[in-house]
This record gives C-alpha cells, sequence and structure tokens, in this order.
C-alpha cells in the first residue's frame, strides 16, 4: 500500500526514460566501426548478464579476436582502462574481475564511454574483431550490432514496474529494442505450458527470437588454503554469503545440497568489512557439526580478494561456487546459429568494406 506515494515518481522517471530512448533511437546513436553485441536488462541487476557474456565469449573465441567492455560498476579508476591480471577489484570492478578470470586470452576493458573506449580498443589491438558490450542496454549513444536482453524468468519485467515502485529502469516498451530476448533462470525442467505462458506474457515481435537459459551449478572451488584441505563432499554445514542483486537460485542449491544452512545477505556489489567476516566466523563456529565451511558466490570472492579484506579471511574455511548458463532443448542449436552467424555475415562485410 505504501508504494502507492511512489507513483507520481515512478510515472515521471518512466516518461524520462521514454523520452530518452525515443531521442537517441530517431537517428542519433552512433554505431561502433567494429562488430558489437550487447547484453543487458531492463532490470536493476540480478538478470545473469556475466555468464551470458561468458558463453558468448566461448562460443566465438575460435573463430575471432575479441574483447569484453564494462562499465565497471563501484571501481576507483577514471576513463577506460584495460584490465591487467594484476588489477583488483578497486580498479576495474567484480564482474570484470570475473571476466578476467575466466577468460585469459580476452581483452577485458572498463570504460563509461563505451564509444571512445571501443576506439581505443581497437588502436591496441588492430585485429580486433568483436567487442561484447556488458549492461549496454541503456548506453543510448551507442547503437550495438546485435542488441540481447536478458530477463529473469521469476522477475520478468512484464509484471513490473519502473523505479520506485519495480526494479525495471525504464518503461516495459524498451524490450521492442532488442534484437534477441533470453529469460533467464528458468526451471531445469521447464514445461511446455509454462514456456508457453512465459512467450504470451513477454509478447515478442516479430523480428525478436526468445531463448530460455538456465543456471548450472559447478564444482566448489576454494577461495581460501584452508578450504583447499578440506574434501567438499563431507560437508553437511554451511555459512552461505551472497552479495549479488538475485541470490535466490544461489541460496535454493545451497539449502537442496546440505543439511545446515545459515545465510548471509547483502546488497549488490556489497563491499565486505571486517564485522561481516566476523559474523560469518560466529556462525561457522556454533555449527556443531565437524564439517563445516562457508559458501560464496564467484562474483563475491572476487571482492574478497580485495588487499584490504583477503588477510582476514585466511583462516576460515571458503569455497566460492561458479556457474554457467545452459539452454534449453533446441534453444542451444538455435541461439548458438543465429550468433554465429551474425558475426559470420557481418565479419565477412566489413572486411569487403575494407
Amino acid at each position: 500500500m505504501w508504494k502507492i506515494i511512489f507513483y507520481p515518481i515512478a510515472f515521471i522517471w518512466a516518461i524520462a526514460m521514454l523520452i530518452r530512448r525515443r531521442y537517441y533511437n530517431a537517428g542519433r546513436r552512433q554505431k561502433a566501426p567494429i562488430i558489437t553485441i550487447s547484453v543487458g536488462n531492463l532490470c536493476m541487476g540480478g538478470s545473469g548478464k556475466t555468464p551470458h557474456i561468458i558463453y558468448l565469449y566461448r562460443l566465438l573465441e575460435k573463430y575471432v579476436n575479441m574483447a569484453t567492455l564494462s562499465r565497471g560498476y563501484g571501481r576507483k579508476t577514471k576513463g577506460c582502462k584495460i584490465a591487467q591480471h594484476s588489477d583488483t577489484v578497486s580498479q576495474i570492478g567484480d564482474e570484470p574481475m570475473i571476466f578476467l578470470k575466466n577468460l585469459p586470452k580476452a581483452t577485458v576493458a572498463v570504460a563509461k564511454n563505451r564509444l571512445k573506449a571501443i576506439k581505443q580498443i581497437i588502436d591496441l589491438q588492430s585485429d580486433m574483431d568483436v567487442v561484447l558490450l556488458d549492461d549496454a542496454y541503456q548506453y543510448l549513444k551507442l547503437k550495438p550490432g546485435l542488441s540481447i536482453l536478458l530477463t529473469d524468468y521469476y522477475h520478468s519485467y512484464h509484471k513490473d514496474f519502473v523505479f520506485p515502485v519495480g526494479h525495471l529502469r525504464e518503461p516495459r516498451v524498451a524490450a521492442k529494442d532488442a534484437d534477441i530476448i533470453i529469460v533467464t533462470k528458468s526451471p531445469k525442467v521447464l514445461l511446455p505450458m509454462d514456456r508457453e505462458y512465459i512467450m504470451q506474457k513477454i509478447k515478442p515481435l516479430p523480428h525478436q527470437k526468445v531463448y530460455f537459459s538456465y543456471i548450472s551449478f559447478c564444482n566448489l572451488c576454494p577461495l581460501t588454503t584452508l578450504a583447499e584441505n578440506i574434501c567438499v563432499e563431507t560437508l553437511s554445514s554451511v555459512v552461505a554469503v551472497a552479495g549479488i542483486a538475485n541470490p535466490y537460485p544461489f541460496v535454493t542449491h545451497i539449502k537442496n545440497n546440505y543439511s545446515e544452512v545459515q545465510t548471509c545477505l547483502y546488497a549488490d556489489h556489497h563491499i565486505f568489512q571486517i564485522s561481516n567476516v566476523k559474523r560469518w566466523r560466529f556462525l561457522l563456529e556454533r555449527s556443531l557439526s565437524k564439517n563445516k565451511a562457508i559458501i560464496v558466490t564467484e562474483k563475491d570472492a572476487m571482492r574478497l580478494l580485495e588487499p584490504d579484506i583477503v588477510h582476514f579471511i585466511e583462516d576460515l574455511p571458503i569455497f566460492y561456487l561458479p556457474i554457467e548458463i545452459k539452454f534449453h532443448q533446441s534453444d542451444e542449436e538455435l541461439f548458438n546459429n543465429q550468433i554465429l552467424n551474425y558475426v559470420a555475415d557481418h565479419y565477412r562485410t566489413d572486411n569487403t568494406n575494407s
């Protein structure tokens, strides 16, 4: 009921965002001199952009030279920065750190001005073929070659509202600018009737292709030295720590696999403090189980490796849980072919024009 007072603000915000998008769509968006694929969303985080960028990179890496380009949320550096393996989260942001760790051959860049950054990437590496744009759906100065919009299966934009009433950055109508819509975090077993229900609600335009993906959890990886000496198969008691936008798949997976689970949830991009570590230590020590550990998300693990906090976790058994995305049924082949064909067609066009 209290949300009623925010409806006027949400209405004004929605109108402003609608005008902004229409302004840029009226011939004011620039195209990059290179193949660009944008991955973004309408909601305020939590749709799975990072693992989808990694999926795209691994799909294309055998054929073209690629870079990932993010804004680098929360970093303390300015301008365009090409990430180095010695960089920290404070220098490039937590999501680019995941790219750097999982894609060792990729050029990972962060910049607020994406157009300027793309030119710098090309100047640095003249044989660059493709730039994967992370969280660029609202960066309207640039018109990407291919625009992929992500929406959470359980929190789809079709039933959400503009901030501050809901979690949308801009009105639902903005979805019409996407070439591909991926419904993420869907159930591993997706019934045809559930798929059809989502399709009816999304109502894709004739040119839009819709695919369904789901999260596949990988094996636990030790974050601390102490964790390296623990057999993960024996774990029974877990402190689950998550500082991400939508932690429910992570928490659900943990609760389904361990008999005793205590949770510590924080806001997205949370900067961990010593007081947080003390809380985890307390929860871990109060468990009567001998086989216990702390499990964090991979994104949180990047922030825990920061120099000002890493020393306080060395004596704790901490693991992180990597994830990857997979597509349902025939979606994988169809999606892969659409991406590969798009890049192949435009790569040949670019070569011909040059």
